[in-house]
Parts: C-alpha cells; structure tokens; sequence
C-alpha cells in the first residue's frame, strides 16, 4: 500500500486574499452560444429528397408489376417522380399568385 505523500509548505497562505484575487480578474464566464433553430428551407429540403425517394419506389413498383424492363422501369420511375415534384412545384407556384 502506498504511502501518501503529505507535503508541509513553509509559507501559509491567506485563502481570503486568494478568492478576492480570482473574483476580480477580468475574465469572462464561458457562456455557450446559442445553437441556430433549423431553417425551415433546410427542413423542406431534405422533405423534398425523401418525397422523392418515396415517389420512386411507389412508381418502379408499379412499373416493374406490369413486367416492363427492370433497366427502363427505374429509368422510367425516376423521371417520372422528378416530373411530379416538378408539377406539383410549378402547380403550387400557380395557385399562390
């Protein structure tokens, strides 16, 4: 077991002038900034890509049911997701004004 290694300072120290000495130092508190709330562009943004990827799916399903190629059917289901956000991007768009 070790032993401990006690240490006797020659010199006291005066604990009360220690902590007025710290309380008058000219250095801030750490205060962490506030974190940004997300941007409601981001948040549409990434809704758009996953639309996007739901679309995709739901459209190569039904292409590949019919028994089109699989080559044509995602190429086909693709485009045609891209061109219903597009529509329903152009129809919103229209409706607003």
């Amino acid at each position: 077991m070790p032993v401990r290694n006690l240490r006797h300072y020659d010199e006291e120290f005066d604990y009360i002038e220690l902590t007025k000495q710290t309380q008058e130092s000219p250095i801030q508190d750490y205060a962490p900034e506030a974190e940004p709330a997300p941007q409601l562009s981001e948040l549409l943004y990434f809704l758009n890509i996953a639309v996007f990827c739901v679309l995709t799916v739901v459209f190569s399903f039904i292409f590949l049911a019919t028994k089109m190629n699989t080559l044509f059917a995602f190429t086909l289901a693709i485009a045609t997701s891209f061109a219903s956000i597009q529509g329903f991007r152009i129809y919103y768009h229209k409706k607003k004004k």
